[in-house]
């Protein structure tokens, strides 16, 4: 017959193996909230970067050598593929049409919505996946021309490569002119498509 302590034993041992399993649920829980939160950090401190040094280049039209190597370490890979792809069909239209230059592939700023670029950045929120993130970005133009400033949100694609986030697409506002509708990728596709020859 079992002795009546070892059963009171049994099931205490079974209570601390369960509240240790609950604190470890719990501990597990934290430790990916704080990841997910440092994750966030980290995409918002990217996105900030690369504004700021928007801000500074002030592109307009294809990216300028110089400017290619600006933003490089904010871009994806395939995004920055296309971009170098257009400067380059850019600069060989420029020399082909000397003579009697070609307008340009692409006017305007081709990061925002906004041909005229933007003045001010606001990072608005972040819904954040393990692999993918989206942030909406509040872009603000503003010049003593205008009446009132140009206000937007653009939202940011951003996607995981060994360097941690970066930018992979951005989807324009759309909505009423000037403010483009679409997205860069799609944009840059387009450009190239465009300046491609036709087929003889």
């Amino acid at each position: 017959m079992p002795h009546p302590a070892s059963g009171w034993a049994r099931r205490q041992g079974e209570r601390i193996v369960k509240r240790i399993g609950n604190i470890l649920i719990v501990a597990a829980g934290l430790l990916l909230a704080a990841c997910s939160g440092n994750d966030e950090g980290k995409a918002k401190e990217l996105l900030k970067d690369f504004y700021q040094a928007h801000q500074t280049a002030h592109p307009s039209g294809a990216l300028t050598l110089k400017e290619l190597i600006t933003f490089r370490r904010f871009l994806s890979v395939p995004l920055f593929d296309l971009l170098k792809d257009v400067s380059a069909a850019e600069e060989t239209r420029v020399a082909q049409s000397a003579a009697d230059p070609l307008p340009p592939l692409f006017e305007g700023d081709i990061f925002t919505a906004y041909p005229a670029g933007a003045s001010t950045f606001r990072i608005v929120q972040c819904d954040m996946q393990e692999r993918e993130s989206s942030c909406s970005v509040e872009l603000i133009f503003s010049d003593a021309k205008l009446k009132s400033p140009a206000k937007w949100v653009d939202k940011v694609q951003m996607t995981r490569d060994a360097r941690g986030w970066v930018i992979d697409n951005i989807e324009y506002a759309g909505g009423a002119a000037p403010l483009r509708s679409g997205n860069l990728q799609e944009t840059l596709r387009k450009l190239l498509k465009r300046d491609t020859p036709p087929l003889q």
